[in-house]
């Protein structure tokens, strides 16, 4: 089986414009040559990919089949297109991330920032997602670096520490806990609305672990997948909640309190790449940079005065 690539293009153009003629116009070739290309592709793979009416080709299940894998190897082309882009004008290439939401502001900071200006010539792209989907990205290699905290999978990937988070109760401003300024417990949080993590999250089954031990019960009909969500749904329904990682930008909300909860749950904050794949030079360098760091990510997640 020889299959060429202006073969998959005219299939691909049948298929995306819904008939030859159109097709043929797309690719700027003729009706004729759209159709022995077709035919090509058809001898070549052994079977039929449309059913010829006297007016149209209709695709068959097998053709929609391949159509899919076919946009897939088109991704992996424009990939491609988009690396080879980078690298003509950006020396050093391009690094992609998948950065959890929580951790984006103190990694904007303290690690893109500072690697920004050691390779001035690099082109950096940072999604924001949450940690099963950059592990999903890492699996099908949309992303070279996931920057998320202690995973829960069985998945083969390779992690470096990089730091270490604490825990911290959020709440209204106005809460009497607020006031009282002192470090939360699980049973001050007795009979309260609290906004939980989804059910997924390995911060969640820990947390899970250490409310269970105290033996409160609280009203718990939300669930959410980011600490920002979390939060708005405090501010907004004068709930409570308890997150791992209290950054700087809840730090700066007025509408909210962030105090210490005890028992101390951590997480670590991790780089997590595919296992057993050739690491490109800026990845690499990217790894070596942020580990040598040591970034303090407690630092910045003390509460305000006004909350002392």
């Amino acid at each position: 089986m020889a299959l060429t690539l202006k073969q998959i293009e005219a299939f691909q153009a049948v298929m995306t414009v819904g008939s030859v003629t159109r097709a043929a116009a797309h690719l700027g070739v003729s009706q004729p040559a759209i159709s022995r290309m077709i035919a090509d592709l058809e001898g070549s793979i052994g079977f039929a990919l449309f059913a010829r009416t006297s007016r149209q080709l209709v695709p068959t299940i097998r053709a929609r089949t391949l159509q899919a894998e076919v946009e897939r190897a088109f991704l992996g082309l424009k990939h491609l297109e988009v690396i080879a882009e980078a690298l003509r004008e950006h020396g050093e290439g391009q690094l992609r991330l998948a950065v959890v939401p929580s951790l984006l502001p103190i990694i904007s900071s303290r690690l893109l920032a500072p690697f920004a200006k050691l390779y001035p010539t690099a082109s950096l792209s940072i999604e924001v997602v949450a940690t099963l989907n950059a592990l999903d990205w890492l699996t099908i290699r949309q992303c070279d670096i996931g920057v998320t905290f202690e995973i829960m999978s069985g998945r083969s990937f390779e992690i470096r520490r990089i730091g270490q988070t604490k825990a911290a109760c959020v709440l209204p401003a106005d809460h009497a806990l607020a006031r009282r300024g002192e470090p939360v417990r699980p049973e001050d949080l007795a009979g309260e609305t609290f906004i939980s993590y989804m059910t997924d999250s390995g911060f969640r089954g820990d947390l899970d672990r250490a409310l269970a031990q105290a033996g409160v019960s609280f009203d718990r009909r939300f669930d959410v997948r980011t600490t920002a969500a979390a939060c708005e749904l405090v501010a907004a329904l004068g709930a409570v909640t308890v997150v791992p990682t209290p950054g700087p930008q809840l730090a700066a909300d007025r509408r909210l309190a962030m105090l210490p909860f005890v028992p101390r749950l951590s997480s670590d904050v991790i780089l997590v790449q595919s296992a057993g794949l050739a690491r490109a030079p800026l990845a690499k360098a990217f790894v070596d940079f942020a580990v040598g760091q040591a970034i303090d990510f407690l630092a910045d997640l003390q509460p305000r005065e006004d909350q002392r």
